[in-house]
């Protein structure tokens, strides 16, 4: 106990006295939460501009202008007059989408009639037109909603039976990747964390390495009397300290100052910072073990770290993957912890479907530990990298 407690002190002492741990634990965390969350600030194309041609022009195709004026995602920006100039605005990329409103649309509508307003977007800009279409498609559908809830209503039926008779089967979708198709929720919950996970890495190898690359490691074996365990818990548990406190500074900031959606378990969503932590540390003292040099270790982090995100899912869907990248994205803790984040924040998904990534996270922490273990006991001893470099 008393030579753990000794190499813990010595660690806090360099985790602010030493110019380079205090960068990479201290300065960059920091850096990129203000870097990433003001990048991308606004996280969803908001005022896509659309032209409206209204041939009607009766209080009826005002009011659908109108709620389509009034969605976040669209903003009427021209009214052409014919067919012809508003077909050319596309064309010039001028506007996402093209409504038109047909003549005798309200008169058709009163009569009860089955009325139809034309939409044409360019689908070569897939997310503009997409966001478009989906916008278009909400507008229409609330204003049609009102009109038959409105004819039942004056039919006697009550409004809870009215919706009912409009929609009587409503969706709950799950979407799997961007639920919100907000870039700032979706994007920045893996790049913040991805980050964050790098910096882990590279302070974890510069925590052992400082002391091997200036030939003191084997003063470090002597003073926790020649117990790995001891030795490597001292060393690590004030930067995983740290870097828990760092998360959650980053957690408050995403989900208090941020208001990204949190559906799930608080608990579990900072076990699961914690086991990436933790995780991301044991990889580190792998890298350390099987490094010739400082540098390389160094490379082999970053390396790591920087790949993960490849493998997480987040660029690219895994199961869309060959099946040996399949197999490959296992061995990486972003990948497990990114999906149990996700789970837990934007999905709202029921704890026990995470419980494989959090046994995944558990087992990616124990594994290098025990590979690195005889590794690192010999390189204590020996004191120094193989190369100084």
């Amino acid at each position: 106990m008393k030579s753990y407690l000794h190499i813990v002190k010595r660690e806090f002492r360099m985790l602010f006295h030493n110019k380079s741990m205090f960068i990479f634990a201290v300065i960059l965390p920091f850096v990129s939460m203000l870097f990433f969350l003001s990048l991308l600030n606004n996280g969803v194309a908001r005022d896509l501009p659309i032209a409206v041609i209204d041939l009607d022009n009766s209080s009826t195709s005002r009011n659908i202008i109108s709620q389509l004026e009034a969605t976040p995602e669209l903003k009427v920006a021209f009214k052409p007059t014919s067919q012809l100039e508003g077909e050319k605005l596309i064309q010039e990329l001028k506007v996402y989408g093209l409504v038109t409103v047909p003549k005798n649309f309200g008169k058709d509508l009163n009569q009860g009639k089955q009325v139809s307003i034309i939409n044409q977007f360019n689908s070569n800009l897939l997310l503009a037109s997409g966001l478009e279409n989906k916008a278009f498609k909400k507008a229409i559908g609330i204003i049609s909603a009102g009109i038959n809830v409105q004819k039942q209503l004056k039919k006697g039926v009550y409004i809870e039976q009215a919706k009912t008779n409009y929609q009587p089967i409503t969706q709950n979708n799950h979407v799997f990747a961007n639920p919100y198709t907000n870039y700032s929720y979706y994007l920045n919950s893996g790049f913040l964390t991805l980050f964050f996970q790098i910096f882990v890495i590279l302070t974890t190898i510069y925590c052992f390495g400082n002391d091997l690359k200036f030939n003191k490691g084997e003063k470090l074996y002597n003073i926790g009397k020649g117990n790995i365990t001891t030795i490597v818990l001292g060393k690590i548990t004030p930067y995983t300290l740290w870097f828990f406190l760092v998360g959650i500074i980053l957690l408050i900031t995403m989900f208090v100052f941020e208001d990204f959606p949190l559906h799930g378990n608080k608990a579990v969503v900072l076990l699961s910072l914690f086991l990436l932590i933790t995780a991301s540390q044991a990889f580190a003292i792998l890298f350390l073990v099987i490094g010739k040099s400082f540098r390389e270790a160094l490379t082999f982090g970053s390396g790591f770290a920087a790949v993960g995100l490849s493998f997480s899912g987040i660029t690219f869907p895994i199961f869309g993957m060959p099946k040996v990248l399949q197999w490959m994205s296992e061995l990486f803790p972003f990948t497990h912890f990114l999906d149990l984040f996700l789970d837990q924040t934007q999905r709202g998904i029921p704890v026990y479907y995470s419980f494989y990534s959090i046994c995944a996270l558990v087992v990616l922490t124990i594994a290098p530990l025990l590979l690195s273990y005889n590794k690192l006991k010999k390189l204590l001893k020996q004191g120094a990298f193989l190369q100084r470099i």
